[in-house]
Formats: C-alpha cells, sequence, structure tokens
C-alpha cells in the first residue's frame, strides 16, 4: 500500500498544479447518496429505474410469501412459499448486484475521463513544445 502512496506523490510532483487540482484526491470520491442519484442520470436511467422498481415489487413479494408460509400447516405449502421466498430474495439480491456494477460502471468511467482528459493536456503539452 506505500508503494502505490509512493506513485501517487511522485505523479502528483510530475503533474503542474492545475493538472493536479483537476485530478483531485484519488481517495475522495462522490458520496454514495451522489452515486445513487447519479445512476438514474445516465441514458439507461429508463432502465435502471425499472430495476429499482423490481426490487421493491420482489421485496414486497417475498414479504408476502414468509407471511403466508407461516400461515400454513399443509407441507405442500410450505414448500411452495419457501421456495417463493427464497426465489423472491435471490431476485432482490441479483438486481442490487447489477444496481451496484452500474454505480461501479459510471465510477471507473468518470476515471478514464479524468485519465483521457491529463493525457490530452499532456499531448497538448508536447506539441506546443
Amino acid at each position: 500500500m506505500t508503494d502505490m502512496n509512493n506513485l501517487d506523490d511522485k505523479i502528483r510532483k510530475a503533474l503542474s498544479n492545475e493538472d493536479a487540482e483537476m485530478i483531485g484526491d484519488p481517495n475522495d470520491g462522490l458520496r454514495l447518496d451522489q452515486q445513487v442519484i447519479g445512476v438514474f442520470k445516465g441514458g439507461n436511467r429508463f432502465m435502471n429505474m425499472i430495476a429499482f422498481s423490481f426490487t421493491f415489487v420482489f421485496m414486497g413479494l417475498a414479504i408476502y410469501c414468509v407471511v403466508r408460509f407461516f400461515d400454513t400447516d399443509i407441507t405442500k405449502e410450505l414448500l411452495i412459499w419457501g421456495f417463493g421466498f427464497s426465489m423472491c430474495v435471490m431476485a432482490v439480491s441479483m438486481l442490487k448486484i447489477w444496481f451496484w456494477m452500474e454505480m461501479q460502471r459510471i465510477a471507473v468511467t468518470r476515471e478514464i475521463k479524468r485519465v483521457e482528459l491529463l493525457t490530452a493536456r499532456l499531448l497538448e503539452e508536447l506539441v506546443a513544445k
């Protein structure tokens, strides 16, 4: 970990003050609430809204299944409601994983754009010399 900090320090020393300010602190990122809101602003916002909505639908169905599970004494119904609950919880888990992957994709894209901008500035400086 200290090697990475040393590398960050060397890169900052090599950059101009303007570039170093633009890069900012590598440990600084968007807060979690800003990342969540950012998912609903991109090009996939409609799909993200649908996935977010389905998360609540499946959570509601899971709660319904678990209530029905505890209301019955018949073994066949216990299996059906238990299976329904398991499938709904699995669906919620998969949708949440997908949603977090979308947030990660947006964060990585933002960082790549920062690197592209720095590369363009460096190229501009090299061509000017």
